[in-house]
């Protein structure tokens, strides 16, 4: 399985709302999520990647999905879900992480 950073920070970015990045929307924090997952696989630091996707569907099971653009919330959770997939199949994060958050995506 290949997982193309590049081709996600091109993706989320295109449909990302600019009106998100200010801090009094609730927008804001799924964005800081989905931007700290990026930065985190660029670093190699998995694991921390892996509760950054964790937080994003905590965001969207805690909040209502309409509050978030449906160009921008099908790109986000179609990263999401190849992401956790990719960190998963190549035994990128820790067992245990895995098994105490169990992520249903």
């Amino acid at each position: 399985m290949k997982f193309d950073i590049e081709y996600w920070i091109e993706e989320l970015n295109k449909n990302v709302p600019i009106r998100y990045f200010k801090r009094n929307v609730p927008q804001y924090r799924f964005v800081t999520y989905i931007n700290h997952s990026i930065l985190l696989f660029k670093g190699s630091h998995y694991d921390s990647c892996f509760m950054f996707i964790k937080r994003s569907y905590e965001f969207l099971e805690e909040n209502r999905k309409d509050l978030i653009s449906s160009e921008y919330l099908k790109s986000a959770n179609d990263y999401l879900k190849e992401l956790y997939n990719y960190l998963v199949q190549k035994n990128l994060v820790n067992e245990e992480l895995i098994s105490k958050y169990a992520i249903k995506n």
